[in-house]
């Protein structure tokens, strides 16, 4: 056979083998596979070690206190372990070594600066290791705001004394102020000093820590003071002064200024409202003859004006006037406070009754009290029972009224003329039991109040209050014609009362009624029959204005009492304690007082 029919036949089978024509073509049961081919020898290695670090991102404004930053550390596959975890500060070489887990917890003991902090976490599995870090900013927080206000609005009645604070020391704090008048016009404003006639203040307080990068501030705070008209609450009236309490717990004080009794620190007469010198809120005030005492929010107990029979400051060494309120001792426990002329008495939380200042009457109460001490009043002290606890007092000129806890009865002591104690003439100065409804069993006394020769109550009597007088009725202040003696001021019941030196005011249904002397204006109205009267012993209603009396106090010669929040004086004005330079020297209607302030 030739050469090129051997290299045919071959061929030929090829094509048949390749699926040519149909010829079969044996299969080739001997293959070799190809190298590239080979297992993957990658199966028997163990999986790739991975480690995460979550948590939230910076900065992070911190509490510098009790602050905490978490973070999740997570490794894989199972088995990792967290082998070593560390803290560094600002890129610098100190680590702090920190307990490994799950999750971490870094706390101001750990992070004990402000700036940046890299936490970094090892994990290792066999033959395996690797890391993972998470850098972040710490700030530790603080406040910066006007001491005392909230932002967003407030109302003001006077000026507000402003100041900002910032609560750590390097902070950078700014304030902007803007004012505008009743016309809505814009006026010059500095600082945080309001200018006089001012309706609107916007103040802005922006604060940044200095020195941080990037910055640490507070978003900016926003104050709006609007003006209305002050509110009034409280009201006491004192010889020829006059104070007031309003809705913001500051006090003020108008008229004679002898001594310092108005405590603005100075002794210049006022003829308006000038505030009582120092902080805090005021809940309670009385007025004296010279002198003027109040207790504040946290139970201390001020006094100032003429200490000259120690009224202010029984102790030795004690000085002869106080210009600036006075605390009198450290006790936070004083509830009430009354100012006679030139004695003082006060209740604390306990119901404790103490006195002090002049005792030439015994207007102190029993015993003779220790030299240099406030005088505990204790009634029947040599008693198995005595009576020591006391719920209301009331100071006169030269007398003291008290209504006890137990059983709620009306005692008095100090002068007896004119049977102001207990309707009785000749009596004892005391302590002595009010005779009639006040004190009687089936009777509880509400209000006691002690004037200049004479006294009154407030009776519950179960089914109405009912008001009874006793002591001088000479110009009609008892409201009856039964003078010495305890008996009801007929055909009203009233919620509140007051005595003055020869009138007595009170309210019912919140309608105001005075009696009594009538000179001077004091009552509030004018007597027009008989044409000669000076005094009536008829409790007459003030119309001017009519309704909404929540308060009246009744002083030597004038009045004051609050309608609808607004402060009115009436009577003498020869001292400015009307509070209204416009005026003379005495008025019979009720005129609110020249509020200083008004844009």
């Amino acid at each position: 056979m030739s050469y090129f029919r051997v290299v045919f036949i071959a061929l030929t089978l090829l094509a048949v083998g390749c699926g040519g024509d149909g010829v079969a073509t044996p299969k080739d049961t001997d293959i070799t596979p190809d190298a590239d081919a080979d297992p993957d020898t990658d199966t028997d290695l163990p999986p790739e070690l991975t480690l995460e670090i979550s948590g939230e991102e910076g900065p992070f404004i911190l509490d510098p206190d009790t602050g905490s930053v978490t973070f999740g550390v997570e490794c894989a596959p199972q088995g990792c372990t967290l082998d070593a975890c560390t803290l560094s500060f600002e890129g610098g070489e100190v680590v702090t070594p920190v307990e490994c887990a799950e999750s971490i917890e870094l706390t101001t003991n750990e992070l004990n600066a402000e700036g940046s902090w890299t936490l970094t976490v090892n994990t290792s599995l066999d033959e395996q290791s690797t890391s993972a870090s998470k850098t972040f900013d710490v700030r530790y927080a603080f406040d910066a705001e006007l001491q005392g206000f909230a932002t967003g609005d407030h109302t003001f009645s006077h000026p507000p004394e402003l100041e900002s604070f910032c609560t750590r020391e390097d902070c950078t704090i700014t304030t902007s102020t803007t004012c505008t008048d009743g016309g809505g016009d814009t006026l010059e404003c500095e600082g945080l000093a309001f200018p006089a006639g001012v309706a609107e203040v916007v103040i802005t307080v922006n604060a940044c820590a200095t020195g941080l990068e990037p910055e640490h501030c507070l978003p900016e705070q926003v104050y709006t003071f609007t003006y209305e008209a002050p509110t009034w609450t409280q009201v006491a009236t004192g010889a020829e002064h006059s104070c007031g309490i309003l809705d913001d717990g500051t006090l003020w004080c108008w008229g004679n200024n002898g001594s310092g009794r108005l405590g603005d620190g100075s002794t210049t007469q006022r003829s308006q409202p000038t505030r009582v010198a120092g902080d805090g809120v005021w809940t309670q005030v009385s007025a004296g003859g010279q002198h003027t005492c109040g207790v504040k929010e946290d139970g201390s107990l001020w006094c100032w004006g003429r200490n000259n029979e120690k009224q202010i400051d029984p102790t030795s060494g004690s000085t002869l006037n106080y210009v600036n309120p006075h605390q009198i001792g450290t006790d936070t426990d004083w509830v009430s406070v009354a100012a006679g002329t030139e004695h003082t008495c006060a209740l604390t939380g306990a119901n404790a009754l103490y006195c002090w200042g002049e005792n030439s009457d015994q207007q102190l109460g029993t015993d003779t009290p220790a030299a240099n001490q406030r005088h505990r009043v204790i009634i029947n002290p040599d008693d198995p029972t005595p009576i020591d606890t006391f719920v209301a007092v009331a100071a006169g000129d030269a007398h003291t009224c008290a209504v006890t806890a137990q059983g709620a009865n009306g005692w008095c002591w100090g002068n007896p003329a004119n049977g102001r104690l207990d309707g009785v003439l000749g009596a004892s100065s005391g302590p002595v039991k009010v005779q009639g409804a006040p004190g009687a069993p089936s009777s509880t006394t509400l209000i006691i109040a002690a004037g200049g020769s004479h006294s009154c109550a407030v009776v519950d009597v179960g089914s109405e209050n009912r008001t009874y007088c006793w002591g001088n009725g000479d110009s009609g202040q008892n409201g009856h014609s039964s003078a010495p003696d305890v008996a009801q001021v007929s055909g009203f019941s009233f919620s509140q009362i007051t005595a003055g030196t020869e009138h007595t005011c009170a309210i019912a249904a919140n309608e105001a009624y005075c009696w009594g002397r009538a000179d001077n204006g004091r009552l509030g109205f004018n007597l027009t029959f008989p044409p000669d009267a000076t005094s009536t012993a008829d409790p007459t209603l003030i119309t001017a204005p009519r309704e909404d009396w929540t308060a009246i106090a009744a002083g030597r010669e004038h009045t004051c009492g609050i309608a609808g929040g607004i402060m009115r004086c009436w009577g003498l004005n020869i001292s400015g304690q009307l509070g209204d330079p416009a005026v003379a020297n005495q008025t019979s209607t009720p005129t609110p007082v020249a509020w200083p302030y008004t844009p």
